[in-house]
């Protein structure tokens, strides 16, 4: 049988594991909240991108979006949720939300605790899942942001194959924020999901390390209105 053309084949691949890369990915958005919004002010955020999958030969991350919103309740404490398009496009209803908690005043990207619940379901599946998160950071220079951290992808519910697949997904991920003006910054991040997963065995297409989990890469774009600083 003829191969499909790579577009037809990367949306069946999407199509196939929306549900359990929300799972393993931490429902697939950047970790833009490690750095602090700040007490009054607003963040509009959207990302790209997912497990790099095999299409020819040459590794493709899954081109899986996500738009999110996140608010400053305090200097310490930011509150956001997120809806997934992609998943939209292929009939899977998708929202997140959750909080991150900076309880170091006096350098409050240093250290980051998030938790947040995630849902995607249709007419006959969902799942619901908890991720509990860790992150550190701080400015290299005035334009540049760089952390790192954990996500901890707990699975609370699911039917069908998501059903079958691990309980528990550490995701090691890390961040770069280019901070091209006062309001926009341009994210990549870089993950190794599911780092505890046989990666053969987690889906086969994706891209391991030696046989563990599956690499991934995420572009990110967020707007911050307010005047805290970035």
């Amino acid at each position: 049988m003829p191969c499909a053309p790579w577009g037809s084949r990367i949306f069946a691949a999407v199509r196939r594991y929306i549900p359990l890369v929300a799972l393993l990915g931490a429902a697939c958005a950047t970790t833009q909240v490690a750095r602090p919004v700040g007490r009054g002010n607003t963040r509009i955020s959207a990302s790209l991108g997912g497990p790099m999958v095999q299409f020819g030969g040459a590794p493709v991350p899954l081109p899986i979006t996500t738009v999110g919103v996140a608010h400053g309740v305090s200097d310490l404490v930011d509150v956001h949720g997120e809806v997934h398009p992609t998943a939209a496009l292929f009939g899977i209803a998708g929202l997140s939300g959750g909080v991150a908690l900076h309880p170091l005043s006096s350098h409050r990207s240093a250290l980051t605790f998030g938790a947040s619940l995630n849902a995607f379901g249709n007419a006959s599946d969902g799942v619901l899942f908890a991720d509990l998160w860790v992150a550190g950071g701080g400015h290299a220079a005035s334009w540049l942001w760089l952390g790192g951290g954990l996500h901890n992808g707990l699975r609370l519910a699911g039917t069908g194959s998501i059903h079958e697949q691990t309980p528990w997904a550490p995701t090691v991920f890390g961040l770069a924020s280019f901070l091209v003006s006062r309001r926009v910054a341009l994210n990549v991040e870089a993950r190794w999901y599911a780092v505890a997963s046989c990666g053969g065995c987690v889906a086969p297409d994706y891209y391991p390390i030696g046989d563990r989990g599956a690499l991934g890469v995420l572009l990110g774009v967020d707007y911050q209105f307010g005047g805290g600083a970035r």
